[in-house]
């Protein structure tokens, strides 16, 4: 099974684009096995999602227009995902809710310490799986 689109045989790396920016930075380079890595792993991902999607700005373009051969784009200002989210007209009030209470609740310093400790258990278990 693969993971590019039909059609497109050059789409692996298209697909797989960020693996250098996100996963390869938390995770490393190394092989895991086991269900000891693959709960650290889960763990790992479901803290870094909170951080990145609560606390992390980011750009979102807003208009691209083309002028002979040059491209001139104009970004939103950066703000994380979930304020987009709040911003937007289009959400359902009890999701706007949920959301909010999700970020009274969540503390961006805890949330790197459990990064940081899932890390750490993902290290332990390469070791005790090498």
């Amino acid at each position: 099974m693969t993971r590019s689109r039909a059609y497109r045989k050059n789409d692996q790396a298209w697909v797989e684009q960020k693996n250098g920016a996100i996963v390869r930075r938390l995770v490393g380079y190394g092989r895991f096995v086991g269900a000891e890595a693959t709960a650290a792993l889960s763990r790992l991902y479901d803290v870094v999602r909170l951080h990145g999607n609560l606390f992390q700005p980011s750009f979102k373009l807003r208009e691209k227009t083309r002028i002979g051969a040059r491209i001139i784009k104009r970004y939103h200002p950066p703000a994380p995902p979930a304020a987009r989210v709040l911003a937007h007209p289009d959400v359902a009030a009890p999701d706007k809710e949920q959301l909010s209470r999700m970020l009274e609740t969540a503390d961006p310093v805890m949330l790197f310490a459990g990064i940081r400790a899932a890390q750490d258990d993902l290290g332990n278990a390469s070791i005790a799986a090498g």
